[in-house]
């Protein structure tokens, strides 16, 4: 038998996905959609349903939304969606895995993948890998969730062409304190953690 002639169906397969995505139009109409959701990500009524859209999305295509489908803001707003869906953790995860097949393709952000895992690493109480997560302490101050380790934190952030990891956390405390300012001190508790939250996908 020639070493060539049983070729891996299944490798062959892949490389028609990827010829196939190269040449896949944008599609305008899911671009437009997850652009609309994104506008309402924080709202947790709205959530719901986009994550359930979410699910939907990513069995019909059977892969991310990524650039070559619904465009860099497309990819994205979907992204956004994920980030924001802290109550279905089995969607997250379901997007982070494939969001990183589409990384590696070139096909999404890589800072998105990075900001979700930590997200989710911080869902299961383990250290976050870039710095990117945020809670709020006793006294109502944002700072980061746990990292495993500082420099190593740094040299990742500097990878992805993200602003060091002290100045990050620096600058993302002082703009919580002035939503804080501005909102008041009698800020109910579901607000300033939905704010929380939110501030964590500020970059």
């Amino acid at each position: 038998m020639e070493p060539n002639e049983n070729v891996d169906d299944g490798i062959g397969a892949l490389h028609a996905s990827e010829r196939t995505l190269a040449v896949m139009p944008i599609d305008g109409a899911l671009r437009v959609e997850l652009l609309t959701m994104a506008m309402t990500a924080h709202d947790p009524d709205a959530l719901r349903a986009h994550a359930e859209r979410l699910w939907e999305i990513l069995d019909d295509y059977e892969c991310w939304p990524g650039r070559r489908l619904v465009g860099a803001d497309g990819s994205h707003a979907a992204w956004l969606v994920a980030q924001c869906a802290i109550d279905d953790v089995g969607l997250q995860k379901r997007c982070l895995e494939a969001l990183d097949d589409a990384v590696a393709a070139g096909d999404a952000d890589p800072v998105d993948a990075a900001y979700l895992l930590d997200r989710l690493r911080m869902a299961e109480g383990l250290d976050q890998l870039y710095g990117s997560q945020f809670v709020l302490d006793r006294d109502g101050a944002l700072v980061p969730w746990p990292v495993d380790d500082v420099d190593a934190v740094e040299r990742r952030r500097q990878r992805l062409g993200l602003a060091p990891f002290r100045e990050h956390a620096a600058t993302m405390a002082a703009q919580w304190q002035a939503r804080r300012d501005q909102r008041g001190s009698d800020s109910d508790v579901s607000s300033a953690a939905r704010q929380q939250y939110q501030a964590a996908t500020d970059r």
